[in-house]
């Protein structure tokens, strides 16, 4: 489309002689090249349902940069030929070398199989990217067998009847430094740093052994096995598109996770249960210190995951149990929360699984106070260089950017509750009479002086009535 003669009509309207008249022909096919280069890099509609790895969003990058930028290695194209990151690109030519050593197999074998994969693997991206056609192709067969050969490695070796070959020895950069693995398993959990899983699922159905039937929850069972010890997900029809990020400390089914969304419609509400009738009244609960106050006892429990969060007792019961799986804060959890909850606000219509832990956690944790109790509950572990000052600073920057529907999220009947007991006249009662030694000890003192003037008052009677016999 022509747009100059709308752009000299509009010149001639608004420029005077003593201005610089403009080449409007130029300034027109300039424009048009622009909006014809925006229309490719903007995804269609169509391409935008096949993103699955996407840009980590301003809010969440900025709490910690250390968890979104890869530290050694880069995955994919988002990263590939930053400087900072040129030294590990000579490993992963040693694990390519490993590869087909160990497998037999030529190297025109991936590089045709990622040929075939190089469009729709494009398509998995939401960023736009200058990578040569070749060059994508040679970046996808280079990162999918490096972390192929990683996993098969480090699974090889925690296994302890395992004796490393003499080949995986000779200049292998994980014997030599063994403290790169806690830094690579944060890099590849790292949402701007993956490759798509059907990539690593054709790597991998190439390089194994062809006497055994295809399976791509091999890959998976590897995965888990040598980095994170996790139980997989059991639908492998879930699998295609998704990254190695979509399935960490994901529960298995939806199922799994107590009083979630698919286990909450079929409860029978208890009669009489107050909770059952009570809203919220803001997208929060009290922090641990309050809870604690309010006759609520924190009890570490044994869990799949750490996403299952229970609540014992309602408001007329006597045992109020908040029941969290325990965890420890560190650099790998920080880089899991931060690209986990990245994932799921990237993603339409998915469940945040993640963003309401976060939501939940930040709602106990306001101070370093809370994490003291919670540490003392055996709850919560500080890593290396995570004070609790620190880990309370990094839930409330995380709580801030976890948007989340309360009435909706799979711990909706736990925030319910909690809030529901805390705001009974029960827990009124014991935060104000028995949270602290000298309230406890007043309300001692006035039973005791009740009990007194009672006494009085009944042996006056007995009195009275043995004068009048």
């Amino acid at each position: 489309m022509d747009y100059s003669g709308a752009i000299q009509v509009v010149a001639a309207q608004n420029c005077t002689a003593e201005e610089v008249v403009i080449d409007i022909d130029e300034s027109a096919v300039d424009m048009q090249s622009r909006l014809e280069q925006n229309r490719r890099e903007i995804p269609t509609t169509k391409n935008r349902s096949s993103v699955c790895i996407y840009r980590v969003p301003p809010g969440l990058a900025g709490i910690s940069p250390k968890a979104i930028q890869p530290e050694i290695v880069s995955i994919g194209p988002y990263h590939h030929g930053k400087k900072e990151l040129s030294e590990f690109q000579s490993y992963k030519w040693w694990f390519l070398d490993r590869l087909l050593w160990r497998t037999k197999r030529g190297l025109q074998d991936y590089v045709k199989a990622m040929s075939r994969l190089e469009k729709s693997t494009r398509n998995c991206y939401s960023d736009h990217h200058e990578l040569s056609v070749s060059d994508f192709v040679e970046m996808m067969v280079l990162d999918g067998c490096f972390i192929i050969e990683l996993f098969r490695f480090v699974c090889e070796s925690n296994d302890d009847d395992h004796v490393v070959d003499e080949n995986d020895r000779e200049g292998n950069p994980i014997l030599a430094t063994p403290w790169l693995i806690p830094i690579l398993t944060r890099d590849l959990l790292k949402l701007e740093n993956q490759l798509p899983f059907s990539v690593l699922e054709t790597l991998y159905d190439i390089s194994r052994d062809q006497r055994k039937a295809a399976d791509p929850k091999h890959l998976l069972d590897l995965f888990y096995s040598s980095l994170i010890p996790q139980n997989p997900i059991t639908d492998p029809s879930a699998l295609a598109g998704k990254s190695l990020l979509h399935f960490c400390f994901r529960p298995q089914k939806q199922s799994t996770v107590p009083n979630g969304p698919s286990t909450r419609k079929n409860k029978k509400k208890e009669p009489n249960d107050p909770s059952q009738k009570y809203c919220p009244s803001s997208e929060s609960i009290q922090c641990t210190v309050q809870l604690r106050s309010s006759g609520i006892k924190f009890k570490p429990q044994r869990a799949d995951s750490f996403l299952e969060i229970n609540f014992q007792g309602s408001v007329i019961s006597r045992c109020k149990e908040l029941q969290i799986p325990p965890i420890t804060i560190n650099d790998f959890t920080t880089t899991l929360f931060i690209n986990c909850m990245a994932l799921e606000q990237c993603r339409q219509n998915s469940p945040t699984w993640f963003t309401t832990y976060i939501a939940f956690m930040s709602s106990l944790i306001t101070s370093p106070r809370d994490v003291t109790f919670l540490c003392s509950d055996g709850i919560v572990t500080t890593g290396f260089s995570y004070n609790d000052q620190k880990v309370a600073k990094l839930f409330k920057k995380l709580g801030e950017k976890a948007g989340f529907n309360i009435r909706e999220c799979y711990l909706s009947k736990q925030f319910t509750d909690v809030e529901a007991y805390y705001s009974s006249c029960r827990a009124t009662f014991i935060r104000n009479y028995f949270s602290r030694p000298w309230s406890f000890i007043s309300v001692l003192y006035a039973v005791f002086l009740f009990v007194l003037t009672l006494g009085q008052t009944v042996f006056s009677i007995l009195s009275y009535i043995n004068d009048r016999s």
